[in-house]
């Protein structure tokens, strides 16, 4: 259903004989993890790849695969050693704190633990901002749902419901009337790992996210986008513009708010994925969260390369090895991320991939529901459906190629309706 374009030649010159033989462990074997699979192979590393799923997809793209929990730090710090890998590397949330004690009991490269939980808990990373005086929504930690129901008086509302350790919007809820809050609570509670949520002031602006590479403590901002938001209560994303159309004053703020946060929380190499909130009228920049992986959907691995001529994947793979690249991303190229909708139901058959995939601008499609699987409602991330990526000149012609690839794809369904994608509101 998808279609990989090539890969960037190594635009820094890594010779191959430079990483031939050396071992990487990679944390994570979905779908957005697959290029990193592929390029390591490429550049000539014996890779090691450890997922829950026995079937994950990058599986057969590994030179060894472990069916390990991302979460098991015990087990994965096993096979690191019984592997003897030089290097270890994840793209995924989850993986992140097991990554950075595989690295620190083995004296590998990577994120200290320090970093890695800090990046992974919400309301630990709110107080460190608070410390930076990083601006935040305002926020209060709860533990159940008696305490957050006695934390929000009614002139409080609306409000923001998230867990403090989840990604992809799971849990995430606006509230606006105190006969919501319970459920939005208990559900954050629950889609949480460590059973807490924080209460989050409602911030009325435009989103987005900013990627950048940090190397040796610098960051080298790639692309900063403006997003459509998904209707409330819920708060996942549909579109991820880049670049974002923001006044001079702003972008400026927006690039020092990625060096801020590399110096505050001690980045010293990786990756950052900053997601923020302009506020309306006063043009503020406040920080939602950020992880110390990039973002995905492929924007990292597909769309971030055409668009600032970086080879992101290569200068992680290699800094996961202790070594370094040149980063000099040039002026971004207009593109976007797009997520396909579909009414819900049973589907038949996916039709117009392939013809999507040949209008002049596509960068990847994706319709990820099978024939015979159901289309339910989308709360969060990880359950919309499919994506597109897209370049362009300028916006109005990322639009027309948006446009084009809506009427190619269409969905069968068991009452043998035919249906396009959702299209978003202009």
């Amino acid at each position: 259903m998808t279609a990989v374009q090539p890969h960037m030649v190594d635009a820094h010159g890594a010779a191959a004989s430079e990483l031939a033989g050396k071992r990487l462990l990679i944390l994570g074997g979905g779908l957005w993890q697959v290029e990193y699979v592929r390029r390591s192979r490429q550049l000539g590393l014996e890779t090691w790849v450890t997922d829950w799923s026995p079937s994950a997809v990058a599986r057969c793209e590994a030179d060894h695969f472990e069916p390990i929990d991302l979460k098991d730090r015990d087990a994965t710090l096993a096979l690191a050693e019984r592997a003897k890998v030089d290097g270890v590397f994840t793209a995924a949330d989850i993986g992140v704190p097991t990554a950075a004690h595989v690295a620190a009991r083995l004296g590998l490269p990577g994120a200290s633990p320090e970093l890695a939980a800090l990046a992974t808990n919400k309301f630990a990373m709110r107080e460190r901002c608070m410390a930076l005086g990083i601006a935040c929504p305002r926020y209060c930690l709860v533990r159940s749902v008696a305490d957050g129901c006695a934390a929000v008086r009614a002139e409080s509302l609306p409000v923001i419901v998230k867990p403090v350790d989840s990604c992809s919007s799971r849990g995430v809820r606006w509230v606006d009337r105190p006969s919501s809050l319970a459920q939005a609570l208990e559900d954050a509670l629950a889609a949480s790992l460590s059973g807490q949520a924080l209460v989050e002031q409602f911030l009325v602006g435009t989103e987005g996210s900013i990627e950048a590479i940090v190397q040796d403590g610098q960051a080298t901002v790639l692309g900063i986008c403006d997003k459509t938001k998904s209707p409330l209560p819920d708060r996942y994303d549909l579109e991820l513009r880049y670049p974002g159309t923001y006044a001079a004053p702003v972008q400026r703020g927006l690039e020092a708010l990625a060096q801020r946060i590399a110096t505050g929380f001690n980045v010293r190499d990786g990756i950052l994925h900053i997601e923020f909130i302009v506020l309306r009228g006063t043009g503020d920049v406040l920080l939602i969260e950020f992880a110390i992986r990039g973002c995905g959907s492929k924007v990292v691995t597909h769309l971030m390369p055409p668009l600032t001529g970086v080879d992101v994947v290569g200068v992680l793979l290699r800094q996961a090895l202790g070594l370094r690249s040149p980063v000099s991303p040039r002026p971004v190229v207009h593109g976007a991320l797009h997520f396909l909708m579909f009414p819900h139901g049973r589907v038949a058959a996916v039709h117009g991939v392939a013809e999507a995939l040949a209008v002049p601008g596509v960068i990847d499609v994706c319709v990820e529901r099978q024939p015979g699987e159901h289309i339910h409602a989308v709360h969060d991330g990880r359950s919309r459906p499919g994506y597109v990526l897209v370049r362009g000149r300028d916006r109005d012609e990322v639009k027309r190629v948006l446009r084009a690839v809506r009427r190619c794809i269409r969905l069968d369904y068991d009452d043998a309706s035919g249906v396009a994608p959702l299209e978003l509101p202009a």
